[in-house]
């Protein structure tokens, strides 16, 4: 199993942090060995997730679980196959999956059906067909089908095991090219550039309302702590320049405080932070 230490901005889109040995387990049992006798944090491409400087668990990334099997029907992908890869397939063969996904930089499969990812009122579990999955508790392969599981940025997986690989739902679509140039352009106008050093969404949207809106109305837009921003395009992106992660932990909790004694909404991390 290769090790590698890296740091922060390789790891996540907000880059903040230091350096961390990262694991990269090629074979089933190198994942089995480093789950049964380690605390693990399984890391995708890093693009909702913030760093401390220093944390307990052992970093594992499934980088180099790639599998790719498109059927008639479906598609097959493997934990570790990243959101462009499967966006240029889509271009190459026509076919529509994750066109509302683009732009979003870094993201891995099994980062986006852990976290049930959405966008557009569309999210992962209306295209999961089976998702493949190591139990934590047997360490055994197992399948899940039934997605009742998963709500709003929400799934059953790291609890419930580590996502190996999922079969999406595919339609055959000779716009998709154009479809996708389209949410891409969409992103650009409405969140802050891919050149910044961000995590996405920094907080959940609340039960019908969003969670951007309430932070501009609280002033937070632009709103800065030392090294870390909420975007002035886009009041729910927290932007790192040169900042750290106690800087990041005050701005949250700043933001946090002010929506709650204005509309008395306890606003809910959607970025991940290891422990």
């Amino acid at each position: 199993m290769e090790v590698k230490k890296l740091p922060a901005h390789v790891l996540t889109t907000i880059g903040i942090g230091s350096a961390y040995p990262v694991y990269f387990p090629e074979k089933l049992e190198e994942l089995k060995s480093i789950l049964k006798n380690e605390k693990v944090y399984i890391l995708g491409g890093g693009s909702n997730t913030v760093l401390p400087e220093k944390i307990e668990s052992k970093i594992v990334s499934l980088r180099k679980f790639k599998k790719i099997k498109i059927k008639r029907n479906s598609i097959i992908l493997g934990a570790g196959v990243s959101l462009s890869e499967v966006l240029k397939l889509q271009i190459k063969e026509n076919f529509s999956l994750f066109e509302f996904f683009a732009g979003i930089p870094r993201a891995t499969v099994g980062g986006l059906v852990a976290q049930n990812a959405g966008a557009f009122r569309r999210e992962i579990k209306d295209f999961l067909e089976k998702v493949t999955y190591l139990d934590l508790d047997s360490y055994e392969v197992a399948t899940l089908k039934n997605f009742s599981s998963f709500s709003y940025r929400k799934s059953p997986f790291p609890e419930k095991g580590v996502v190996l690989e999922a079969e999406f739902k595919i339609e055959k679509d000779k716009h998709v090219k154009e479809k996708i140039k389209r949410f891409v352009f969409f992103r650009l106008s409405k969140q802050p550039p891919f050149y910044l050093q961000t995590a996405g969404s920094t907080f959940k949207n609340p039960l019908g309302d969003s969670a951007g809106k309430l932070l501009d109305l609280v002033g937070m837009k632009g709103f800065k702590v030392g090294g870390l921003k909420f975007s002035e395009i886009h009041a729910n992106f927290c932007i790192n320049e040169k900042g750290t992660f106690e800087e990041f932990k005050k701005l949250i909790s700043i933001a946090k405080e002010r929506v709650k004694e204005k509309f008395n909404v306890e606003l809910e991390l959607e970025v991940k932070i290891p422990r």
